[in-house]
């Protein structure tokens, strides 16, 4: 989904070389409840020496999948879930993430302004499919937003997590 560079060992190269900043790798941006990411110390001796291929039904927060494609930068992968805001999500980080920076800087400058009452007004929101980033964009914000990065929606299918307690300096990395 999410563009991966090519990660070098900076133990590899030349003392010079290892002052410099390693390459930005891709990795989970969401908080998902059954996340995996601190589990990945202990998985990792049960991954095979080599993957070329990566199926994923439930995707989530995508530990797994960022974990391995790091180590396999040439790893395929088939990604799935049954949250449609999640998969919109992971679409429009991979193919418009300018855009979605945008909307989350404006999200973020709102927030700030009125943090509570901002809150629960974008968490009312109804958007349709076609608003693509803007949908991107509200799950994130409500994602780093929200008690403990909950995403948990009613019968009817939305989102209904209270604010969280810890104010942001940013929604992405």
């Amino acid at each position: 989904m999410a563009r991966v560079q090519r990660w070098r060992d900076p133990s590899r190269s030349s003392p010079s070389r290892r002052a410099a900043a390693a390459p930005p790798v891709a990795q989970p941006f969401l908080k998902w409840v059954g996340g995996k990411a601190q589990l990945l110390v202990q998985f990792t001796r049960f991954f095979p020496e080599q993957v070329d291929r990566y199926i994923e039904p439930f995707i989530g927060g995508g530990a797994v999948f960022f974990h391995l494609k790091r180590r396999f930068p040439h790893l395929r992968a088939v990604l799935r879930d049954n949250n449609d805001e999640l998969i919109n999500t992971y679409r429009v980080v991979r193919d418009a993430p300018e855009a979605l920076m945008q909307r989350l800087d404006e999200h973020l400058t709102r927030y700030h302004e009125d943090c509570r009452g901002y809150y629960y007004r974008v968490r009312k929101m109804e958007l349709t499919a076609a608003d693509g980033v803007e949908r991107a964009a509200r799950m994130i914000f409500l994602n780093k937003t929200c008690f403990n990065g909950l995403w948990r929606v009613n019968l009817r299918g939305r989102f209904n997590a209270p604010i969280g307690t810890q104010p942001r300096q940013s929604l992405y990395d």
